[in-house]
């Protein structure tokens, strides 16, 4: 059995503690992308996720923007009214935090609150994660999708697109890619130059955790890449997509192509959230999510 401390204990957390994690996210019926290990252990400012349990529950700690502690959970099976009870206490106590669940999925907030009632409550629309059925992003069929589709012919008629699977033994040529891609569109950006070092952290984990990705190559340059890892036992993220911005369609067809190229057991994608740009917003609603991943915060 793998040994995670009990709370207000902590340890970094780490490859070995995947699948325990896994296991109970999918108890809890959480699909954020905030709650999977790719994210944890690749988007951060000075400190990875660390990890702890309180009982059968979990809880993450992950820096915030401006340092201190935020504290995700406490997620999985067992009791789960102590178990918040005694994470507030010891935030407040020994961490010097507010009383206060940030960021929460929707069906942990509303485990949580069917227990105790928050003094306050707040959803984060523009935080919210989108959530698609894979299947229909990969046959793209119905009235719905019928521009896609022609945008998809029109790129395999007129480009003779490839599509070649991520391997390992490509890691470096697929980080020279990747170079190309944030130094051609990068535009001195500071959140894609964040985006960018997650990436380099992340990477060599993506087969370690089961993950997939895919290329797509026309006349043997690399117009396109993305990948997914598993969040949950039926819920893959997609925390990566690029294509180039002058062949038109081309992030449609990568998006087409790396949900063709996933396992059975991917059932539904979390493309992770807008952040309130309307452009973004405009493109992921397009595509006809089946729902969201509610993000809420609870004041006690």
């Amino acid at each position: 059995m793998i040994s995670i401390p009990e709370f207000p204990k902590q340890t970094e957390l780490k490859l070995e503690h995947n699948e325990t994690l896994k296991t109970a996210i999918s108890d809890q019926g959480i699909r954020s992308a905030e709650y999977s290990y790719y994210y944890l252990t690749s988007w951060f400012y000075n400190r990875p996720a660390l990890v702890s349990r309180i009982g059968d529950r979990y809880v993450y700690d992950v820096e915030g923007r401006e340092g201190g502690h935020i504290f995700l959970g406490p997620f999985g099976t067992g009791p789960i009214k102590p178990a918040v009870e005694k994470l507030l206490a010891h935030a407040e106590k020994d961490f010097g935090e507010e009383r206060v669940l940030r960021f929460l999925p929707g069906a942990l907030a509303e485990a949580i609150t069917a227990e105790i009632t928050p003094v306050r409550s707040e959803e984060h629309r523009d935080y919210f994660d989108y959530l698609y059925l894979r299947e229909e992003l990969a046959d793209l069929s119905g009235g719905k999708f019928q521009k896609r589709r022609n945008q998809l012919n029109k790129i395999q008629r007129e480009h003779q697109a490839e599509i070649v699977p991520l391997r390992e033994e490509d890691t470096e040529q697929i980080f020279h890619c990747l170079d190309r891609w944030y130094e051609r569109y990068g535009d001195g950006d500071p959140f894609l130059e964040l985006e960018r070092q997650s990436i380099r952290r992340a990477l060599p984990n993506l087969w370690k955790l089961g993950g997939s990705g895919i290329r797509v190559k026309i006349a043997d340059e690399m117009c396109g890449i993305s990948w997914a890892v598993p969040i949950s036992d039926d819920t893959w993220l997609v925390p990566v997509e690029k294509a180039a911005r002058d062949v038109k369609g081309m992030y449609q067809y990568v998006n087409w192509a790396l949900a063709n190229s996933l396992p059975a057991n991917a059932k539904i994608l979390n493309r992770e959230a807008d952040l309130g740009i309307e452009g973004l917003r405009t493109a992921k609603e397009r595509y006809s999510p089946m729902g969201f991943e509610k993000k809420i915060t609870l004041w006690f």
